[in-house]
């Protein structure tokens, strides 16, 4: 049998750092040589390439995977969570309309960016079966529309008026009640912090993530890496091959940082990181076994708040050749 042919592979340029092996090249993979890029990703419309199967690797919003899998797009999910990020952070009320608990957000308009992106997703389902919230009893207001429709009881999210202004400047200025949205900007965060005017929802948001964590097995996940279905089933040995490269380069990110590499901006992250293993072991756990509840979770959020029609089945979801992970 002649040799399987080396395979350039586009690969998302990613600044994790428990994907930095990788991109260093540190990690082999057999067959494949990576080819370090932008690679396409759908936030609010099509995105041709990753409809059709076009690309190598993405790094996927988890809120579109399975909307898009559902829509019948050609890519497929690995059962590698990229990015984690507590959700609980995120939810900031204002301090003068009466929202004194979780229940408080019911009858207000709350903010997101888009409807389903998948902090919102996880946020809304956290606080109907943690706190007793009816989300279909919230408000929302969004910036974007999503590309793929809301299938809840001909539900549509209302579009703040002006999209110049944003999601975060809305809350300190009263324009909404609430706020629940991804913020990757420190300038915003310290804005909501300084305000009087604002306040979290959850303001030991830490323990509350690690209550879910302990009793539920859940952090958050927000991203995660899918590949083309095309190339899957031209080679449907390299999801697995995938998985285990990334597996591998988890190990040793957390090995350079045991070994205080240098390079990094924290200081004493060597004991942070040896304090975060007592308490969490890993919490950015790979595979379908080890996060068999988080996966069922979301896909249970989705439907009830009517991203997906029904449950889509892991074989839906996931790359044959990771279906044992």
């Amino acid at each position: 049998m002649a040799a399987t042919q080396q395979l350039e592979l586009p690969f998302p340029s990613m600044t994790y750092d428990i994907m930095r092996p990788l991109l260093e090249n540190r990690v082999a993979i057999e067959g494949v040589t990576l080819k370090i890029g932008e690679p396409p990703v759908m936030i609010y419309k099509d995105e041709p390439d990753l409809r059709e199967g076009n690309f190598g690797l993405a790094d996927l919003n988890l809120g579109y995977w399975p909307q898009a899998i559902e829509a019948g797009w050609e890519l497929t999910g690995l059962p590698i969570f990229s990015k984690r990020k507590g959700a609980y952070q995120f939810i900031f009320v204002r301090t003068d309309r009466g929202i004194d608990s979780p229940r408080g957000l019911e009858g207000k308009r709350v903010a997101s960016r888009s409807y389903a992106t998948s902090l919102t997703i996880w946020c809304r389902g956290l606080l109907q079966h943690r706190f007793g919230v009816d989300p279909s009893k919230m408000r929302p207001v969004v910036w974007v529309k999503d590309h793929f429709p809301v299938r809840y009881r001909g539900f549509e999210p209302e579009v703040f008026p002006d999209p110049k202004k944003s999601v975060v400047d809305a809350l300190l200025d009263g324009d909404v009640d609430a706020m629940i949205t991804d913020i990757s900007d420190g300038k915003a965060i310290e804005a909501l912090k300084r305000s009087p005017k604002v306040r979290r929802l959850f303001p030991d948001y830490p323990h509350e993530d690690e209550k879910l964590y302990r009793e539920e097995g859940i952090y958050t996940p927000v991203h995660l890496i899918v590949m083309s279905k095309k190339l899957d089933r031209q080679r449907p040995e390299l999801a697995r091959q995938l998985y285990q490269a990334f597996e591998k380069s988890k190990e040793m990110a957390y090995t350079d940082i045991l070994n205080d590499r240098a390079g990094f901006g924290v200081l004493y992250l060597r004991e942070h990181m040896e304090e975060q293993m007592e308490k969490w072991g890993d919490p950015f756990k790979y595979g379908i076994a080890a996060n068999r509840n988080t996966i069922d979770t979301y896909m249970q959020y989705n439907v009830e708040q009517g991203h997906v029609r029904s449950p889509l089945s892991y074989e839906q979801l996931f790359a044959g050749s990771t279906l044992d992970t």
